[in-house]
């Protein structure tokens, strides 16, 4: 099975509680916004969904290799927002992006 990962950038606290409502992929806010946390949500996100850990161990890493100028990026601007601020990331199968997409343009 195929995963996604996306970071999507900075929130607040409300905005959170709305992707945490929507159906289609699974979304955390992450203050500091570090790899072994991110790590962490994933596994537990993959043993709810009854999700396979490898492959999501294998997304989380590559995306977090592939957009590392990105998230240091994120990191440095988390310091200067306030408290509340987090950084967003969602992951999911194809078919749970595909289902937000659905919503969104519904919405």
């Amino acid at each position: 099975m195929t995963f996604l990962l996306q970071f999507c950038g900075l929130t607040d606290p409300l905005q959170m509680f709305y992707l945490e409502q929507a159906r289609g992929p699974a979304f955390a806010g992450f203050r500091p916004f570090q790899l072994d946390d991110l790590l962490g949500w994933s596994q537990a996100i993959g043993r709810q969904r009854q999700w396979d850990g490898v492959a999501i161990h294998n997304a989380v890493m590559e995306a977090w290799l592939e957009k590392a100028e990105l998230i240091r990026q994120w990191q440095l601007r988390l310091r200067e927002e306030p408290g509340d601020r987090v950084v967003v990331a969602g992951l999911g199968t194809p078919q749970d992006w595909e289902r937000r997409c659905e919503d969104l343009l519904e919405a």
